[in-house]
């Protein structure tokens, strides 16, 4: 029997994210201004350059939205970022039977010492895979995958793992 399942879920929006876009929206506007005030006095040709770093600065602002896709196909866990719905980069393919832990994750408790990979949405709750990977090492997966991911997960873990 076949399994497969799909999930996007929006990155999570924290404070150094709304810092980051606040400090694009004031440079562009001190540049825009800069570039049209030296356009009355000195050459129109910074006239373009003003509305290049407008645009720079919109692309940017929109490059901050991300998010995430999971998909479980018969055992195999992928993990695609997308970046402002106009790029996907692929973060993670694993096959569940790798995972040496599994189960639902706690930040306060967090004492893991190899790669940790975030890939954490708004609304479900963080679930947390530990595995070993030729590009990551000994890594953590921290992600937030609906009921559906989790059904299809479930029958692919290795015995030895309890589920918490």
């Amino acid at each position: 029997m076949d399994t497969y399942a799909e999930q996007l879920v929006v990155k999570q929006t924290n404070s150094s994210d709304q810092m980051k876009k606040f400090g694009i929206a004031a440079g562009g506007v001190l540049l825009i201004a800069v570039l049209l005030y030296v356009t009355i006095f000195i050459m129109p040709i910074a006239f373009i350059a003003a509305v290049g770093a407008a645009y720079g600065a919109y692309w940017l602002l929109k490059g901050m939205n991300i998010e995430y896709e999971y998909t479980v196909t018969n055992g195999s866990l992928d993990i695609d970022k997308i970046i402002a719905k106009r790029k996907r980069v692929t973060l993670l393919s694993v096959d569940v039977k790798e995972f040496t832990d599994f189960g639902s994750y706690n930040f306060q408790n967090d004492n893991f010492g190899g790669t940790t990979i975030l890939a954490v949405g708004d609304e479900e709750k963080p679930f947390f895979a530990d595995f070993k990977n030729e590009q990551y090492g000994t890594a953590r997966l921290i992600f937030s995958p609906n009921e559906k991911i989790l059904q299809c997960i479930k029958p692919y873990l290795p015995r030895n793992i309890k589920y918490r």
